[in-house]
């Protein structure tokens, strides 16, 4: 995504035409960072709202030496979801149990789940292992932002990851018998 440096600085002296344009190259982007945070994806129009007036507001804030436009606008929203989730929803706190007696399999998921089946597969994973598996996996947060963001330990954050990576792993296995066709290579 290429956000002139002109626009940016339109949008500082507050004119609207500037501030249309940055929503309107924002909005697609920063609507598909929501879907993947947001619980119920009929709140997706109120966590935008919430981001942009966040944006526009804080513009000022806003350094070109420490990185792109976008992705400064993106750890905005993400914020504002992680707010809007804890205001809006009861999240379910609880850990599910690990059992690490289950024979290491590898599906070959990429070639056999379209990028739709893999997001809903990803949304009915446990609340708390999913915001740290994105950040992670998806965003490139490294732990020490994630426990920042989440107000988690950076061993809690490493913890949810690896269930997350092994709840995804269960999915798999499960799913592997149903309408999604995965191959497994043999385990040893």
């Amino acid at each position: 995504m290429n956000i002139s440096v002109e626009l940016i600085k339109q949008c500082k002296l507050k004119d609207r035409r500037s501030q249309k344009e940055l929503y309107l190259q924002l909005l697609p982007y920063l609507r598909v960072v929501c879907q993947r945070y947001i619980i119920k994806q009929t709140d997706i129009k109120d966590v935008l709202q919430e981001s942009f007036v966040l944006i526009f507001k804080n513009i000022d804030q806003y350094d070109e030496l420490k990185g792109a436009f976008h992705s400064w606008a993106v750890r905005i929203t993400i914020n504002a979801t992680f707010n809007y989730n804890k205001r809006n929803s009861v999240i379910n706190e609880d850990e599910f149990q690990l059992n690490y007696h289950d024979k290491g399999m590898e599906p070959e998921v990429y070639k056999n789940m379209s990028d739709d089946e893999l997001f809903e597969l990803l949304k009915k994973m446990p609340k708390n292992y999913f915001d740290v598996f994105n950040l992670f996996v998806i965003d490139c947060f490294d732990h020490q932002e994630i426990s920042e963001l989440l107000k988690i330990s950076i061993a809690l954050s490493r913890k949810r990851l690896s269930r997350a990576r092994y709840w995804l792993k269960n999915e798999f296995v499960k799913n592997s018998n149903k309408n999604i066709n995965l191959n497994y290579p043999k385990s040893s």
